[in-house]
């Protein structure tokens, strides 16, 4: 009996890795019925309409709640990204329903495109771009630029990424703070970083690199508070998730130049709504429309990889980096 695979809820996801999508499954999983429900997210009552008798539901950002799962006959929902935020991976557990995500396929593309955003503030490109574009040559955009050796670059998390872009940086001659409540000290000094808390991190940086994953006690933490305790012309770059920033407080922060400039390869919302189009707007904005994980490589790695992962849940087996993994099976052995 064939196994019901669906696919979409993937925004922005061109045409060739979409039918590369179908192609890996199926290669993965003969047996497999794969269907294609679209790029964008379904609302609830037409997901429960599509999905029944679905074993696999893969995405991006399809958005699930736990009565969903109820009436839905779903063993796991793989996220073909590194975030799972829409997987609702609380409600998932309680059903018994598997949460896994692909989280190192792309860790040498987002940390690159890190370190490119944070040089391009720092050579001003976002001002000189323009300006020589409007005709002019000479250096009023670079009137005050700092040397980036010996700034001070604080990292807001320190998982696969973070730590990539502290090795990019190591030939700079800047100096690392981390701050991450999950990683020693001792793991961060391997790396040239120095462990601080995160308030002593927003104090002392010239430039702030957010990489923390999004969840209740993360979202909006740089708000107004933490952006007081700035220094007067810091740097952010966000590679991460773009709720994050409250996009308010930094839309008023580059406005009055407490933020010199911002990097952002995420938004709040995304396609952006009217805050989004106000930040893309300003000359003090670099905003590259959630772009720094692509490659060719990484792409076909992505692919591949969620393709692997619904055919071992098919199979009946569950791969090693199942997100909730313990606590479904510690929940089913302590029933047993």
């Amino acid at each position: 009996m064939a196994k019901k695979v669906l696919f979409g809820g993937v925004p922005g996801m061109v045409a060739s890795d979409i039918e590369k999508m179908r192609q890996y499954v199926l290669e993965e999983a003969p047996d497999a019925e794969f269907h294609f429900y679209g790029e964008e997210v379904l609302g609830k009552e037409e997901l429960l309409e599509t999905a029944q008798g679905a074993k696999v539901l893969i995405s991006w950002d399809q958005e699930m709640d736990e009565e969903t799962y109820e009436k839905l006959d779903l063993i796991a929902y793989c996220a073909a990204s590194v975030g799972f935020n829409a997987a609702n991976i609380k409600a998932a557990t309680k059903k018994g329903v598997y949460v896994i995500n692909v989280p190192d396929y792309c860790t040498d593309e987002v940390a690159a495109h890190t370190v490119t955003l944070m040089l391009c503030l720092y050579r001003r490109f976002y001002l000189m771009v323009d300006y020589i574009r409007e005709g002019n040559w000479d250096l009023a955009p670079t009137k005050g630029i700092r040397k980036f050796e010996n700034s001070v670059v604080g990292l807001v998390g320190f998982g696969r990424i973070p730590q990539a872009v502290a090795r990019k940086l190591a030939g700079f001659g800047v100096k690392i703070v981390a701050y991450d409540p999950f990683i020693d000290a001792q793991k961060m000094k391997e790396l040239g970083a120095e462990k601080v808390e995160l308030e002593e991190l927003l104090k002392m940086s010239d430039y702030i690199s957010l990489h923390s994953p999004l969840l209740e006690s993360t979202k909006q933490m740089i708000n107004r508070e933490a952006i007081a305790l700035m220094k007067d012309g810091v740097y952010i770059v966000n590679t991460a998730r773009g709720a994050l920033i409250d996009e308010e407080a930094l839309y008023e922060a580059l406005q009055n130049g407490k933020i010199q400039g911002v990097g952002l390869d995420v938004l709040a919302d995304e396609p952006p709504t009217e805050m989004g189009r106000k930040i893309i707007a300003l000359k003090n904005a670099i905003v590259t429309g959630h772009s720094s994980y692509v490659s060719l490589e990484a792409s076909d790695e992505q692919i591949r990889s969620t393709a692997k992962n619904v055919a071992a849940f098919l199979s009946g087996n569950i791969p090693e980096n199942t997100l909730n993994r313990k606590e479904i099976l510690g929940g089913i052995d302590g029933q047993g």
